[in-house]
């Protein structure tokens, strides 16, 4: 089953050895942290901060998931 539907705040599942078929749920905007490591895989700009809030509806979340459900799937973790 191919799954071709663009997610927003999901993504995968992708296969991890400690949770086999994980799917990802992404609540923060990209490049928010409390840190900017010279490392970072998403590169040095970004937004630091410490501020706890919510970064997203938390219903918009629910649906994608219903529908990634509806839609078959396959995963063994969800986080």
């Amino acid at each position: 089953m191919s799954d071709t539907k663009k997610y927003q705040y999901l993504f995968g599942p992708v296969p991890s050895r400690r949770l086999g078929r994980s799917l990802g749920v992404d609540i923060v905007p990209l490049k928010t942290c409390t840190q900017n490591c010279i490392y970072c895989q998403l590169g040095l700009q970004g937004v630091t901060t410490t501020e706890r809030k919510p970064y997203v509806d938390v219903d918009l979340v629910a649906d994608e998931l219903k529908d990634k459900l509806a839609a078959g799937l396959q995963a063994d973790f969800i986080q």
